[in-house]
């Protein structure tokens, strides 16, 4: 069974959102930050987890974008 994949997003009062991903591969996940970007703004923070320099599938990355 594939791993389950999660995209959590926070938005904070001042319009700021977080995204948080989990479940992904390093480039899936860095693939499905850019489409979020599209639609959500421009990034302004990338932290990747150590779980996105691991082989399996339990990666995740967390990114701050900023509201245009």
């Amino acid at each position: 069974m594939p791993a389950k994949q999660e995209i959590e997003l926070f938005i904070s009062d001042d319009g700021e959102v977080k995204v948080h991903i989990k479940g992904m591969k390093g480039t899936g996940c860095i693939k499905t930050l850019e489409s979020l970007e599209k639609e959500l703004g421009t990034e302004k923070e990338r932290i990747l987890t150590s779980e996105y320099y691991e082989t399996e599938n339990k990666n995740k990355t967390d990114t701050k974008l900023k509201n245009q």
